[in-house]
């Protein structure tokens, strides 16, 4: 569910479904936001790797799909952990869906990134 300004300006707690269950993650202030972000970056970071997957030897192959399909995931994963550590871990592992998680990972990034988008917003405002 898409924020509006009000919840985005008084930073309304983000509501992820994970195990069936509804959790209340509160938005990061600038300090712990900018370290979540590095986090990210370093994660992210890591995906040219996968645009040349080599099959030059199957165990090659092997590694880049298992690293792909398994490491990537396991990594958003615990980005979403590392964006809310008050959440159950364990509990949530035991219960939730990978769908679940991706949706939570996506309505974490739409509050993680405000200043990347007005910047983009600024710059179409500076073009003729």
């Amino acid at each position: 569910m898409a924020r509006n300004e009000e919840e985005k300006l008084t930073k309304a707690e983000i509501e992820i479904i994970l195990g069936g269950k509804s959790y209340f993650v509160r938005p990061l202030v600038i300090k712990e936001s900018r370290k979540w972000r590095a986090k990210f970056s370093a994660v992210l970071g890591e995906l040219p790797q996968y645009t040349g997957i080599t099959t030059d030897t199957p165990d090659k192959f092997m590694a880049a799909i298992n690293a792909m399909l398994v490491g990537m995931p396991d990594k958003i994963v615990d980005l979403v952990f590392d964006y809310a550590p008050e959440l159950d871990r364990k509990e949530i592992e035991a219960t939730a869906t990978d769908a679940e998680m991706a949706k939570a990972f996506e309505q974490i990034i739409e509050v993680a990134f405000p200043l990347a988008r007005s910047l983009v917003g600024a710059m179409g405002k500076l073009s003729p």
